[in-house]
């Protein structure tokens, strides 16, 4: 076991069968927002090779539950389009389902909070072994933008998201320099902001690190197919040596909450 583990949320495609009924749109739409909305091929890229416990993957798609955003609407800045924890909406402003409170809260038991439960076990036994933890929060983005962003301007090639002090400017400064130097334009919380952070620990101790990673989609897959391209091996490449760039800051223990 190492202080460090990585979050894949949104790379599973599945739609639980029990489930499927809830969405009011055709299969054509539904096609079309998976094709969005996937952070397609995510394991691959960051981690190719999974070591037992190293990741916490969400194993159904994030049109039935988005395990990232607050489970609280009222926390949750993306409930304002539709894209709250459990969607409502598509991409394009659709009605995507409508649910009661009573399937909302039946999907939250069943997905949402076991999913948690296991990001909140993996960060404390970290916590309770090394004194620390660090969890990369990996995602992929479209080029083109999604009404969940926080910017619209051109987007970066590598984006960044960081949260309070659960973010370092240790760690922060680490990655922006790694991607730089390899020729990626690089956004600090754009298009998206944040970074998701264990709910045992968020706000409570900063020895609990995240760093969100977001992968431009038109660098390793052509997003009109949702097939791979040349570049794939190549990025894949990269986040190889990110990887290895943050095990290695996570094991020195080189951030100044982890120091004191």
């Amino acid at each position: 076991m190492k202080p460090l583990f990585w979050h894949i949320p949104h790379a599973s495609t599945r739609l639980p069968r029990a489930f499927r009924g809830d969405f009011k749109v055709s299969a054509a739409t539904l096609r079309r927002e998976q094709l969005c909305l996937t952070d397609w091929f995510a394991d691959e890229l960051y981690l190719p090779v999974a070591r037992r416990g190293e990741r916490v993957r969400a194993d159904f798609s994030r049109l039935v539950v988005d395990v990232e955003r607050f489970a609280d609407d009222a926390r949750e800045r993306c409930a304002a389009v539709g894209m709250g924890a459990t969607y409502e909406r598509t991409t394009q402003g659709e009605e995507l389902r409508r649910l009661t409170k009573k399937r909302r809260a039946e999907l939250l038991r069943t997905f949402y909070e076991p999913h948690h439960a296991r990001l909140d076990a993996a960060a404390r036994v970290r916590l309770n072994r090394f004194g620390r933890c660090l969890l990369i929060d990996a995602h992929t983005f479209p080029a083109k933008p999604l009404p969940t962003q926080v910017d619209f301007r051109a987007p970066p090639e590598i984006g960044l998201g960081t949260e309070g002090a659960h973010t370092s400017p240790e760690l922060r400064q680490l990655a922006v320099d790694y991607f730089r130097s390899r020729g990626f334009t690089v956004g600090v919380d754009r298009p998206f902001s944040g970074a998701l952070v264990p709910n045992l620990f968020f706000g409570r101790d900063p020895r609990m690190q995240s760093l969100m990673v977001e992968v431009r989609r038109d660098l390793y897959m052509h997003e009109t197919t949702g097939a791979k391209h040349v570049g794939f091996r190549r990025m894949q490449a990269v986040l190889a040596g990110f990887r290895r760039v943050c095990e290695r800051f996570a094991a020195s223990g080189r951030c100044a909450v982890w120091a004191t």
